[in-house]
């Protein structure tokens, strides 16, 4: 046996290591016999001791056997090693964008007390525990004050469950016995892939002025009503109460996603449809818009007809948040940061927003939709080129940018830009801007 140790490891462990790579591939054979610990030791200019340890590991692992007075022998067992070829992929770096207009990204997080609160709980011992599986109930319990405060939503802080974004629906999709789910086109399709590996049907369904419209079978519907993404429409009330109705007639649920609602520019709120039928609809937000993308904390609100159900599937199942982030996100709430952080993202994207309006006006070539309370603007380009090649041309220019067609599931023409705004300094916004009208026109 040849060995070149690499000194980057006890050498105790090569030599294990070397020896079952010999009996998988089937070099050393069931009843070989291998050498005694001396003449190993000799052959390879080790210690005994170092071979004694390779030998303990292998008759612990059940690789050989040992015998008194005769020594140590391979065991007989399948050779289940099979040697591929591998390729090795080269991995190319991806470049980042000088101009980022998606909504998934925020310019940065400068929010001093979120991080100093993030610091106390570090330096204290209660984050290394465990939480309950739907939740720290105190920081529940904020979320519950939160609600009935500045969103006028009653609910009990037992109902609110905490989970890690969008997936978290899949265990409610689960627990009910509808096996369609039906999403607004165009809209955020990412419940598609949760659905369809859980076997439902998916479809789609279109909008109105009024927002999405009525189901016409029975199905479990996906809506955003606060700030339809990514047209911006806002349902009206009399189509909130048709859609409980329809809800109640066909015994199935509406799953409320109140997408970019805190960012509402007026300081009107906004009727939710959880508040208007609770027992019809399951409400859902995230923290991901409001505080940092990385900071992966959503919540649900259960309707009555669901919880015990919910409650005794995954009563035993853990939590996906860990306790760091959601005691740091309780305090926050609770020492009243979260609502002035808030404040204070509204103050910077409303001139943000009227930035870029300024810088659009007056140029026939672009004609903005200037609907509010929405964390991008919809800018249509006067154009013949394609949604395809328009998004080539910006890419080329190091800009990254989304278009309406990309959230149409029929990938219908748009020549509509999402110009987002939430990842750029004003410069970036007036340098981006400027390229991507030199690059269209």
């Amino acid at each position: 046996m040849k060995i070149n140790f690499t000194n980057n490891r006890p050498k105790y462990i090569e030599i294990y290591e070397e020896i079952t790579k010999e009996i998988n591939d089937g070099i050393l054979k069931g009843g070989d016999k291998l050498p005694s610990k001396r003449v190993l030791a000799m052959d390879l200019n080790v210690s005994i001791n170092t071979i004694m340890n390779a030998y303990n590991l292998l008759l612990e692992e059940g690789y050989i056997s040992s015998s008194l007075k005769k020594g140590y022998y391979v065991e007989k067992q399948l050779i289940v090693n099979k040697r591929i070829d591998t390729i090795k992929e080269e991995i190319k770096e991806v470049k980042k964008p000088l101009y980022d207009f998606t909504t998934q990204s925020i310019e940065g997080f400068t929010n001093t007390n979120f991080k100093r609160i993030l610091r106390n709980e570090i330096s204290s011992d209660t984050f290394i525990n465990k939480t309950n599986a739907f939740g720290d109930l105190e920081l529940r319990n904020a979320i519950s004050m939160h609600l009935k405060e500045n969103r006028g939503i009653d609910a009990k802080a037992s109902h609110i469950i905490i989970g890690n974004g969008l997936e978290m629906l899949e265990r409610v999709l689960n627990i009910i016995k509808i096996k369609s789910l039906t999403l607004e086109n165009p809209g955020y399709h990412k419940l598609e892939k949760i659905a369809k590996n859980l076997g439902m049907d998916v479809s789609y369904i279109d909008l109105d002025e009024n927002g999405v419209t009525i189901p016409s079978k029975r199905t479990i519907l996906y809506t955003t009503p606060f700030n339809q993404f990514p047209t911006g429409i806002k349902m009206t009330i009399s189509r909130k109460k048709e859609l409980i109705s329809y809800a109640e007639e066909n015994d199935t649920f509406i799953i409320e996603d109140d997408f970019d609602a805190e960012f509402r520019i007026n300081s009107s709120q906004a009727t939710a449809m959880y508040t208007l039928f609770p027992s019809r609809v399951i409400f859902f937000s995230t923290f991901t818009e409001t505080i940092y993308p990385g900071l992966r904390i959503s919540y649900i609100i259960l309707p009555d007809s669901l919880y015990d159900i919910y409650y005794s599937s995954y009563k035993d199942y853990s939590q996906s948040v860990s306790t760091l982030e959601q005691l740091a996100l309780k305090r926050f709430i609770l020492e009243g940061y979260f609502e002035s952080h808030i404040n204070k993202l509204k103050r910077k994207y409303i001139n943000k927003r009227k930035l870029i309006i300024d810088l659009f006006k007056n140029d026939d070539f672009f004609t903005i939709d200037e609907r509010k309370n929405y964390l991008s603007i919809l800018v249509h380009v006067k154009t013949f080129l394609s949604d395809k090649e328009i998004k080539e041309r910006l890419q080329k220019r190091s800009i990254k940018i989304q278009l309406l067609s990309d959230f149409n599931v029929y990938k219908f023409e748009s020549k509509t830009l999402i110009l987002g705004y939430t990842a750029l300094s004003k410069e970036k916004l007036i340098e981006g801007i400027e390229i991507i009208k030199n690059a269209l026109k």
